[in-house]
């Protein structure tokens, strides 16, 4: 009997995952059964339970490749080592997703895998843990950002970190029903708002904004 490949096996799960996310973002995830991503991946049930014995697990899957693949995102954007430049690359890494062929796709997903892991301990413990990441590693371009003078120091670095990865989430919750929303003119305004521009004329209450928010031009 041919011994089975690495390769193959990570290619069968990538097969039985992507099957798996076309169900689930066209039918919802209590309405797809185990045999409509059978179906789907045109694999038998013998060939899918091989690699995963139902579909918590393969959200679970999804979420960790999810997990990995944002970690890599904010790697690569970090490696830019300037602070605009580095927002600019996370910008352009995170939004070009929804506004990708599978964007929609993307977006129902993500609304239909977070309303499940509102009701299941086990998935809401894998989503905390992406989370967890990604606050993790953009909390740490921000603390070096305050140590260069670009970010105001005075500013937690976790919730900064929560704000952006908010204004990510935020664009996906309305992009999932409005299919009208313009990706760029939105990350437009969030660059405007972070950057401190958002804010113009002479209003006295308004005075101090640019100070609040400090991050710098170069």
């Amino acid at each position: 009997m041919p011994k089975v490949t690495e390769a193959h096996t990570q290619a069968r799960r990538q097969q039985i995952l992507d099957a798996a996310r076309e169900c689930f973002s066209a039918n919802g995830f209590h309405q797809t059964t185990m045999h409509d991503i059978c179906h789907t991946a045109e694999l038998s049930p013998g060939a899918v339970y091989r690699y995963f014995r139902s579909k918590e697990e393969i959200i679970e899957a999804m979420n960790e490749e999810r997990r990995q693949q944002n970690a890599d995102l904010i790697g690569g954007a970090f490696a830019k080592g300037e602070t605009l430049a580095v927002f600019d690359e996370l910008a352009s890494a995170f939004f070009s997703m929804i506004d990708s062929p599978t964007g929609d796709l993307l977006c129902r997903l993500d609304i239909e895998l977070w309303g499940e892991a509102l009701r299941n301990d086990s998935l809401s413990e894998s989503f905390r843990k992406n989370l967890a990441t990604v606050r993790t590693l953009l909390a740490e371009i921000i603390r070096e950002s305050q140590e260069r003078g670009d970010v105001d120091a005075s500013l937690d670095a976790a919730s900064v970190a929560r704000v952006m990865m908010a204004f990510y989430q935020g664009l996906v919750l309305q992009k999932a029903i409005d299919k009208d929303a313009d990706v760029w003119s939105y990350v437009a305004v969030a660059k405007a708002m972070m950057g401190g521009k958002f804010w113009q004329g002479d209003n006295p209450n308004m005075a101090n904004v640019d100070d609040a928010l400090n991050i710098t031009d170069h």
